[in-house]
């Protein structure tokens, strides 16, 4: 589940993006322009339809991206099963938090600013506590806690710098993040691991 609800999140994410950049009459650039941006009916009446059903549909797949790394639990220690619980917990907080940002766009700045404060700590510290997990599971790549813990300090700098590419770099980033740990689940299935041995 978390592999396919992963890289379902991204396809979708980046598709309807690009389907309300396509309608923002505007020029838009992320050196000049948030990503919630394309959301604001005011700045794109047509085009800020996608990019909110684009929150609360990714929004609600990443939830089940975070469910599904329970499967990691399975044999492990308890220290690993307890940062992985605050991860896939923070996860999902993250995950209610965007559906919310598609829910209250631009136009309504004082809850979308709330809730775009609460998705970006909460993916913040949900990359971090999973970034660990390959530290103590033998069977995910190496690679992984790099990737998230470059994401976090992206993530991070963002909420404290706010800038504009500071945002499109640290979405950038965990959307990596994401793809990582996907594929990274993949490679654990029984399948994958009696077909490698």
């Amino acid at each position: 589940m978390a592999t396919v609800a992963g890289l379902t999140a991204i396809v979708v994410c980046v598709a309807l993006a690009l389907l309300a950049y396509a309608y923002y009459p505007r020029a838009f650039s992320p050196a000049a322009n948030w990503i919630s941006d394309l959301g604001d009916t005011l700045l794109s009446p047509r085009g800020s339809i996608y990019f909110r059903a684009d929150m609360v549909s990714v929004g609600v797949v990443l939830g089940a991206f975070f469910i599904g790394l329970g499967c990691w639990h399975h044999g492990q220690r308890l220290i690993f099963k307890g940062f992985l619980a605050l991860g896939q917990f923070s996860g999902l907080v993250a995950a209610a938090a965007l559906v919310m940002t598609g829910i209250y766009s631009e136009n309504d700045a004082t809850a979308h600013a709330i809730w775009v404060t609460v998705l970006f700590i909460a993916m913040a510290s949900a990359v971090w506590f999973i970034g660990w997990a390959p530290v103590w599971h033998p069977r995910l790549p190496r690679k992984v806690p790099y990737v998230a813990w470059l994401a976090c300090a992206a993530d991070l700098a963002a909420i404290i710098a706010h800038r504009h590419w500071l945002e499109w770099f640290a979405v950038g980033l965990l959307l990596c993040f994401v793809a990582a740990v996907a594929l990274g689940t993949w490679t654990m299935t029984p399948s994958r691991v009696s077909g490698d041995s």
